[in-house]
């Protein structure tokens, strides 16, 4: 699963302010004494702490990007792989995070504008699952962030108990299963602004380094030889230290991409 189609499926499920009228007829009236207020406050302090967090991510960026540079004027080939590993990671979580971020700013501009239930009820039924699902999505690239982010879950969890909007109101699954042209459109725009906002945060990392086209590269050479390869040679021929080699077939074994056989010096694509 590529980056950009992991983040939208998690979103997709974000808000379901598109479904049918009859998805939301007979629901409770929750109106008499819900404090609006109260619930944008709320959910503006787990915003505030999403953009702490992006903070945080942009200065872990530029540190990478330091050490990267630094490793490269030192010409640690071994270093200069890992640390724009690390910042490509960054760059992905990074993303999320703003992706994150735009889409929680719009459910605290839906709920302030439209100020009734029915608009409740739809943007936050489904909030709950689709941070978890995030945060599950995150936790292997990002543990720390996960860590961080769970307070967020939480008070937000917090919001929805007060107004009695839990997921037994709308059946899971169905209350996110129908879209309108408007969430489509939201959804879109919060993702390519989040990407742009991501490609002007993170610094550039050069492509002998980047570690996607590296495991491209390697997957091709893997091809190549017939799915037998020499660690040593292949690491020759991308130009890397051969623990690189090793790492990036971690990382595509892990992917599904490949097969690595018990000897280390062979592989299967």
């Amino acid at each position: 699963m590529d980056t950009v189609t992991g983040i939208v499926d998690v979103i997709k499920k974000a808000f379901s302010w598109g479904l049918e009228k009859a998805e939301t007829e007979g629901l409770p009236d929750h109106s008499e004494g819900v404090n609006y207020d109260e619930i944008v406050a709320q959910l503006n302090m787990a915003k505030s702490e999403v953009e702490r967090i992006k903070l945080k991510m942009s200065a872990e960026m530029s540190e990478y990007y330091q050490k990267l540079v630094k490793a490269l004027k030192a010409k640690d080939e071994e270093s200069a792989t890992f640390s724009a590993s690390e910042l490509a990671i960054k760059k992905k979580v990074y993303k999320i995070v703003v992706a994150y971020e735009k889409l929680l700013g719009a459910a605290i501009e839906r709920i302030a504008d439209a100020r009734n239930i029915e608009v409740l009820v739809k943007t936050l039924a489904p909030l709950q699952y689709v941070m978890e699902t995030a945060n599950n999505y995150l936790s292997g690239l990002a543990p720390d962030v996960t860590a961080s982010l769970a307070s967020v879950i939480e008070s937000t969890e917090g919001v929805i108990r007060k107004v009695g909007l839990l997921s037994s109101v709308l059946p899971e699954g169905k209350s996110v299963a129908l879209y309108s042209q408007d969430v489509k459109e939201l959804i879109a725009e919060a993702m390519k602004e989040a990407a742009e906002e991501a490609e002007k945060a993170a610094p550039k990392v050069p492509p002998a380094y980047d570690p996607e086209a590296l495991e491209r590269r390697l997957l091709d050479y893997i091809r190549t030889s017939k799915g037998v390869i020499s660690v040593r040679q292949a690491a020759a021929s991308l130009g890397v230290a051969p623990e690189v080699v090793r790492e990036l077939l971690a990382r595509l074994e892990a992917k599904g991409a490949i097969k690595v056989e018990p000897a280390s010096s062979t592989s299967t694509a």
